[in-house]
């Protein structure tokens, strides 16, 4: 995978899609310093202009991008991060029968990190806030700096990283390694 013990990983994991903030997520790692890789696992029609944008930002080195695999690998891939990041945006472009618009409805990858001990960063779009609760971090939808912020705030300073609240675990455990 490319990924060095010493390399602070910052992940998504999830569709490719422009409501998911991924392109947000892009660009404010983009201003990080230190050694860190940003992991993006799934896939979507976003897909080139995730590379696009990330080699604009001059951290296409820094970017892993796994297509899907089956779910039951995902929690293997979530070990590999120091921090899960879903900056997902609230959006009303879409209309439907039923809604006017898209909100994260659950975000059950955030479930899937805190079970891993992942430390996890949302936006507050729909019900992320409310699985989140007091278990990492939430921020508004779009606010890139706020994001760098707390990225940065898990990876450069190991005082922050131990004082995530109290039901996120402060050791990183890490299953075994996926073979290239």
């Amino acid at each position: 995978m490319g990924i060095k013990a010493e390399e602070f990983v910052v992940g998504f994991v999830g569709r490719f899609v422009e409501e998911k903030g991924i392109l947000t997520l892009i660009k404010a790692v983009a201003t990080l310093e230190g050694n860190w890789k940003l992991l993006l696992l799934g896939r979507g029609p976003l897909q080139e202009e995730i590379n696009q944008t990330a080699q604009q930002a001059g951290i296409g080195d820094r970017l892993i991008l796994v297509e899907s695999v089956p779910h039951t690998e995902v929690p293997r891939y979530i070990n590999l991060m120091n921090v899960l990041v879903l900056p997902s945006q609230t959006t009303y472009q879409f209309k439907t029968l039923t809604a006017a618009g898209w909100k994260e409805q659950f975000g059950h990858v955030l479930i899937e990190a805190m079970a891993c001990r992942v430390p996890v960063v949302g936006s507050n779009s729909g019900e992320i806030p409310n699985v989140i609760g007091d278990t990492g971090l939430v921020f508004p939808k779009a606010m890139r700096q706020r994001y760098k912020t707390a990225s940065a705030n898990c990876s450069l300073n190991p005082t922050s990283r131990n004082n995530w609240p109290k039901r996120v675990t402060k050791e990183r455990f890490r299953n075994t390694p996926i073979k290239p």
